[in-house]
């Protein structure tokens, strides 16, 4: 395979029974990086601080692709720590292992998490609800809290475009001809708070970040 065939790669494939599935992590590297105008480091560091990981805490980042908030997640926990990443992508797996060897990827679908009850302090699933069919993300949600232990904190975070970016979406649909739609809607993670508080959860917290991003963090409470 040419370099110019993996460029042109899709960047995801659709699996009915799971969801949006990576598959060219090149184009998945290059969005991304265009997309937080190159600051996506000063975002990983946003989000681990948003957790409140400690050093020695165990951390799971959920829909991994690249590793790397896997890595940013390792570097608060310390040698004493953990930080595993969890992706459906055969693809980002395999990538991760061979790069990262010094934290653990796992294959395994947001719904369908492979790993034991309250094994983590601090779960996180960025960018990646809406790319779980509707119909299983509830059950994705209930994963999160199982794995979780007791006080231990999951983040949620997905794109949140300023009223700007919004407008300039808004645009382009009109300039296409195409009735303007909120294409964003379908990524507020406002959505998930019900659900969170129906599984048990306490109020989960809303914050509308820099880089066109939000986070909603919950915490599994202690009883």
């Amino acid at each position: 395979m040419t370099s110019d065939q993996r460029v042109r790669k899709p960047m995801f494939v659709d699996q009915p029974d799971t969801g949006l599935v990576l598959s060219g992590l090149r184009r998945y590297n290059l969005f991304t990086a265009v997309f937080f105008l190159g600051r996506q480091g000063r975002l990983l560091r946003d989000f681990v601080d948003r957790t409140g990981l400690r050093p020695g805490e165990d951390a799971l980042d959920i829909g991994c692709g690249p590793g790397k908030l896997v890595r940013a997640l390792g570097r608060r926990a310390g040698e004493a720590g953990t930080a595993t990443g969890a992706d459906p992508s055969a693809e980002a797996v395999a990538h991760n292992q061979r790069r990262d060897p010094r934290h653990r990827y796992v294959r395994s679908a947001a719904q369908e998490l492979d790993f034991p009850d309250a094994a983590f302090d601090v779960v996180t699933c960025t960018f990646v609800m809406h790319h779980i069919p509707e119909k299983y993300r509830a059950a994705a949600l209930a994963q999160m809290w199982r794995v979780l232990r007791p006080g231990g904190r999951l983040l949620l975070a997905d794109a949140h475009p300023s009223p700007t970016v919004r407008t300039a979406f808004a645009m382009s649909d009109r300039v296409r001809r195409r009735e303007p739609a909120d294409r964003f809607a379908v990524a507020d993670i406002r959505r998930y708070s019900p659900a969170l508080r129906e599984i048990g959860f306490d109020e989960p917290e809303f914050v509308s970040r820099g880089h066109n991003t939000a986070t909603l963090l919950a915490i599994r409470p202690i009883r």
